[in-house]
């Protein structure tokens, strides 16, 4: 009896006559309204079971109790005190999540207005701030990248190959295999 039955934030001890009250007057109820109108009690629909549910928050009771239910499938389908006999947890649950998202997307769409309005009014105040190429960044990268090559070739660590000359390849064609197979001793 004491691990098989569902527990609430203290578990079920043998010789404790309220927790086994408790049980009781929870496990004799046959039907989902009985159930709920009994406090600390909460309904199984798979298994038609009315189970002790003593959390805090009844509905995310299975969220800390993989047991609170006989059946293991019907977990997150358990229904609680504040939602009634139609609602489970995991339908509350997807509908919270659902409107949170949704609200989150709604944030995100107004922010994305919002700053195309503002580069909308700044363009307008600055035509043409767009264009980057007239801004001469393509002189500046080259002078950093020659000076970062001109850097690594005084420590040793850049190749002198030319611009555009292409890298050794990776796999040797067969032309350098005869190279190289020719240039073995026999």
């Amino acid at each position: 009896m004491n691990g098989s039955f569902p527990r609430g934030p203290a578990p079920f001890k043998g010789g404790d006559t309220s927790d086994d009250a408790h049980l009781l007057r929870c496990w004799r109820i046959q039907d989902c309204k009985g159930c709920l109108a009994q406090p600390d009690c909460s309904w199984c629909p798979f298994s038609w079971t009315c189970v002790p549910n003593s959390y805090r928050m009844p509905l995310l009771a299975p969220a800390w109790e993989e047991n609170i239910c006989p059946h293991w499938a019907e977990r997150w389908e358990i229904r609680t005190r504040p939602l009634g006999c139609q609602v489970s947890t995991i339908t509350t649950l997807t509908s919270l999540v659902t409107i949170a998202s949704t609200l989150v997307f709604i944030l995100l769409v107004m922010l994305a207005v919002l700053a195309t309005k503002k580069v909308r009014v700044y363009g307008r105040k600055y035509p043409g701030f767009w264009r980057v190429w007239k801004y001469g960044w393509r002189a500046q990268v080259l002078s950093v990248q020659g000076r970062a090559t001109s850097i690594l070739r005084k420590l040793g660590m850049k190749g002198t190959r030319k611009q555009g000359a292409e890298n050794e390849p990776l796999l040797p064609s067969a032309r350098n295999v005869d190279r190289a197979s020719s240039h073995e001793p026999n």
